[in-house]
């Protein structure tokens, strides 16, 4: 290895160890209460060392968020792609979705408000405009997806693909939140788990829009 990959492994390796701390901390603390000295004392990185990393702790979470939507991107794809019906490629979705929810909670850009289209990128910083791209991209291949289900006869006819991604996507999310923070007061109110209580919801996010329900 030479001299300028072994830096750039090293660089790598301290960047990835401050945004661990950092999420750390946001769960914790609160991205807001959270500061540039508290992510240094729990890194045992300098402040010095983490400024010549990251600008400032927005750019920090805009990382974190990059970094999130990279792997949601990849997980989305593989569900799509799967040997699998159109239902199985669904719940694969949704639980890459869910997956994304619950490692990444502070990433505040999701794929619904991510979109390039129309956008002024102007003044932002390269990680910003990745994380739009990312999201439009996310939504590309959910709504290709949709729209093969319509070609199948597996989807309404009616149905919006893009429209639909943006819908289903808005509501997984408010689901996914849900469980979180009343999901052990509705699984004991019916005697369910939280997975199927996810199930259910999923089951009845899907049938509208089949052609047939399941």
């Amino acid at each position: 290895m030479g001299r300028e990959n072994k830096k750039d492994v090293v660089a790598a390796l301290h960047r990835e160890q401050i945004m661990k701390a950092a999420e750390k901390l946001f769960s914790e603390k609160g991205y807001i209460q959270t500061t540039i000295d508290d992510i240094s004392k729990a890194s045992e990185y300098s402040r010095r060392t983490i400024y010549a990393y990251y600008e400032n702790k927005d750019d920090i979470l805009h990382h974190i968020i990059e970094k999130g939507l990279q792997t949601l991107k990849v997980d989305i794809e593989n569900a799509v792609n799967r040997d699998d019906d159109f239902v199985g490629k669904y719940k694969a979705i949704c639980m890459a979705m869910s997956k994304y929810q619950r490692e990444y909670p502070h990433s505040v850009y999701n794929v619904n408000s991510a979109n390039s289209a129309n956008f002024d990128f102007s003044g932002i910083s390269d990680t910003v405009k990745n994380i739009l791209l990312l999201g439009t991209e996310i939504n590309t291949v959910l709504a290709s997806f949709i729209e093969t289900g319509k070609k199948n006869g597996i989807v309404r006819k009616d149905i919006v693909p893009m429209l639909t991604v943006y819908v289903l996507w808005s509501s997984i999310t408010s689901l996914l939140t849900l469980t979180d923070t009343q999901g052990q007061f509705i699984c004991n109110q019916f005697s369910i788990s939280e997975n199927e209580f996810l199930d259910y919801g999923f089951k009845q996010l899907i049938n509208s829009i089949l052609e047939v329900r399941i």
